[in-house]
């Protein structure tokens, strides 16, 4: 009985070697029923492979890049940011014994600055909040503008609180004694910042809960109208909300 010969096979023309194939999990031989020759099947799989290939290679060229990118966002990101109080005017701050009610009217300059220097800062929304002894005095009368903040800028935002707290909580109105007595009040100004800051392949957007406590002595009742110049300086937290 004649044996069968398998004929040689052309690696540089065919379509996939048995390196291929065997990556693709098939071979590209199989017998036919004529005994002289050899059928030559297209590996299935091959033009696959080729594709993984391609894609392994992006991978590897860009891998590095991200990585790069990645450390300096996680080094370099500026999300320590912290307003500060320039400065603040008391024009009244006043309780009413007969109606409860605590009659304020306060302006404070923030001033906010990008320490990075190379990337800008985008805020998105600032919103600030005055209260005190717990009690909310309101939001401020401006809405507080949105920039975009150059590197190794500063910014300065202007706030002004005015109206009247009505009724105004017994814990804050037993405060409200006892730090007149002692000849300063203390009110919070709660300033949420919602910033955005885009590095290559990141774009994160951040948001803060920053505390800022004025403390100014009791208002001179014999000035109309009755002015406070706070000293300025003071540096608010920051808080991730």
């Amino acid at each position: 009985m004649p044996r069968r010969h398998r004929r040689d096979v052309n690696f540089e023309d065919d379509c996939c070697c048995w390196v291929l194939c065997c990556c693709c999990g098939m071979c590209c031989f199989s017998w036919d029923s004529d005994i002289d020759n050899v059928a030559e099947k297209k590996c299935g799989f091959c033009g696959f492979f080729e594709f993984c290939t391609f894609v392994y290679g992006l991978i590897v060229y860009f891998l590095p890049f991200t990585i790069v990118s990645l450390l300096l966002w996680v080094l370099l990101r500026p999300d320590h940011l912290r307003p500060r109080v320039d400065a603040a005017v008391v024009i009244s701050f006043s309780l009413d014994n007969t109606t409860s009610s605590l009659d304020y009217d306060i302006a404070m300059d923030l001033s906010f600055l990008n320490q990075h220097r190379y990337l800008d800062v985008r805020y998105l929304d600032l919103i600030a909040v005055a209260s005190y002894g717990g009690t909310r005095l309101g939001p401020s009368v401006d809405v507080l503008p949105i920039f975009i903040q150059r590197p190794r800028a500063s910014n300065v935002v202007h706030a002004i609180f005015q109206g009247r707290a009505t009724p105004l909580a017994p814990a804050a109105a037993e405060l409200f004694t006892r730090e007149a007595t002692n000849g300063s009040f203390n009110v919070l100004v709660t300033v949420a910042s919602t910033f955005m800051y885009k590095f290559p392949f990141h774009k994160t957007v951040y948001y803060f809960d920053h505390e800022c406590y004025i403390r100014f002595p009791v208002p001179n009742s014999g000035v109309t109208p009755p002015t406070t110049v706070l000293t300025p300086g003071t540096l608010c937290s920051a808080t991730t909300r």
